[in-house]
């Protein structure tokens, strides 16, 4: 009885620690390897050592991937569209401005001519009454002046 406990015990928490387990899943995004490092006190990253700041890196995830300082933690998403099947031409999350908290979907015509918005604080829709995908979140940890986001 104590080896079943045991087995199935182990298994739990083998499962549970899993990176699929992350609870994040959408048909339309492909699952692709993200190894970022950057520096707070490197030039582009300056707005990210505030709260609220930003950083954007196109060369990293599906198209790219948006750091997002929330105060006490930072948060990471990819810069794809999570609504539509991916296209590398029409699937890509812009800021309208540097600093911008906010990515804007640049495929309309795949929202009804709608313009959808995505909050970087916390991945959803800012567009009320609208339902989109949460925008596809990738582990961030911070270690001294640097952010590293893996997955």
């Amino acid at each position: 009885m104590k080896k079943l406990f045991l087995i199935l015990f182990t298994l739990l928490i083998s499962i549970a620690c899993s990176k699929s387990g992350s609870g994040y899943h959408n048909p339309y995004l492909p699952n692709v390897k993200v190894n970022l490092m950057v520096n707070l006190y490197q030039a582009d990253a300056d707005y990210l050592r505030y709260q609220n700041g930003t950083y954007v890196n196109y060369s990293q995830g599906i198209i790219g991937v948006a750091i997002f300082n929330a105060g006490s933690q930072y948060f990471a998403y990819d810069l794809t569209c999570p609504d539509h099947a991916f296209d590398p031409v029409t699937s890509r999350l812009v800021q309208k401005k540097p600093n911008d908290p906010y990515v804007y979907c640049t495929n309309k015509h795949q929202h009804n001519g709608e313009e959808p918005a995505f909050y970087l604080g916390n991945g959803q829709s800012i567009k009320p009454g609208l339902k989109y995908n949460q925008l596809k979140p990738y582990p961030v940890r911070k270690s001294g002046d640097n952010i590293f986001v893996t997955y």
